[in-house]
């Protein structure tokens, strides 16, 4: 019974890691499909509506990957939580030191793929990454389960409970990966049309396209533009003005930040003719027993470039100047915020933050 469970374990490894080697292969596909899309998007025209599709059917490919190696990862669970669930009465000692082979193995692949991803800036990854670092937590779990369970094998039988102990919090930690696992792949499929709305979007700007009126009444009674007003524009921008215009704000969980760490962040951008103007308010949190101020609130204006990263002239509340950086994130309701003023005592004067459009 035991060898029959062994051979499982054999098995679903080597399916597992034939699967995770496929979504990886599918993620480099996709990434590296078409690097200069966003950058381009702002001069390509039509022209980037091939390219954005071409990178989308990328993205789908990845996300159905990635959704089968999740799903597959999470039926294996089930054969190793069966084996796992055997009471340690009498361990086979060739079972033990082949199982740890095993478990060996699939931490340093485990351990191969979170380096894989620990540097990548996409938010779609932040879950996958979660995963294999809780899948990694149960591994190390399972390995010192297995240790204690050959040692009181060899010492006295009386701590096999301890082991039977240490198994269980093993058990309870792989059902936790399963469910996890269970979850993401459901989640893959939801994240892979977001990235099609995405692209459709980024073609649909360097088009021109903007989104229906939300009120057609009042767009009806709107009188027709001169010819002067109706004349095209010239690119101001590298990428579509809605990637840094409008409202965003920094999320309540897993917000990402340079300096010092916000507790809230609201940023408004508005846009005229190419002109920019936008007010930033904010609060961080300061040292316990701090003196100084938590709050910063300031105004900015400037013309937009043909950049990709846009700075402005920024003056605080109290009268210090200095400088903001806007910079579309690698998704298109991700913008990174880099500001710094003038020092003064007590007063946040420099930070980096990545914000959420609302």
């Amino acid at each position: 019974m035991k060898r029959n469970a062994l051979t499982l374990m054999v098995i679903a490894c080597a399916l597992a890691q034939t699967s995770r080697d496929a979504y990886r292969e599918a993620y480099r596909a996709w990434r590296q499909s078409d690097p200069n899309l966003e950058q381009d998007a702002g001069s390509a025209g039509a022209g980037l509506g091939p390219r954005a599709e071409k990178t989308a059917a990328e993205a789908a490919r990845y996300g159905a990957a990635r959704s089968e190696f999740l799903q597959q990862l999470a039926s294996n669970q089930e054969t190793r939580l069966a084996w796992l669930e055997t009471p340690p009465d009498a361990p086979s000692a060739m079972i033990d030191e082949t199982a740890a082979s095993l478990v060996a193995s699939e931490t340093r692949a485990v351990k191969r793929n979170v380096d894989t991803f620990a540097a990548d800036p996409d938010p779609g990854i932040k879950d996958l990454r979660t995963m294999l670092q809780r899948e990694n937590a149960a591994l190390v779990a399972l390995a010192v389960a297995m240790g204690e369970r050959r040692r009181a094998a060899e010492d006295v039988k009386s701590a096999n409970s301890r082991a039977a102990e240490s198994q269980l919090k093993a058990v309870d930690q792989y059902h936790a990966v399963e469910q996890d696992l269970r979850q993401a792949g459901a989640d893959a499929g939801a994240e892979t049309l977001a990235w099609a709305q995405y692209y459709r979007l980024l073609a649909d700007g360097a088009r021109g396209v903007s989104a229906p009126d939300s009120n057609p009444t009042a767009a009806a009674a709107t009188p027709e533009p001169s010819s002067a007003e109706t004349a095209p524009k010239a690119v101001i921008a590298a990428l579509p003005l809605a990637r840094y215009t409008g409202a965003w704000t920094f999320p309540m969980t897993g917000g990402l930040f340079h300096g010092p760490q916000p507790e809230f962040v609201d940023l408004v951008v508005h846009e005229e003719n190419g002109h920019a103007d936008g007010t930033l308010f904010a609060r961080f949190q300061l040292p316990p027993g701090s003196p100084g101020d938590p709050v910063l609130r300031f105004d900015f204006s400037g013309e937009f470039q043909n950049a990709r990263r846009q700075v402005f002239h920024l003056t605080t509340s109290d009268g210090a100047k200095g400088t903001i950086d806007l910079i579309p994130g690698p998704a298109f309701n991700l913008l990174e915020v880099n500001f710094e003023t003038e020092a003064k005592p007590g007063k946040v004067h420099q930070g980096n933050i990545l914000l959420v459009k609302k």
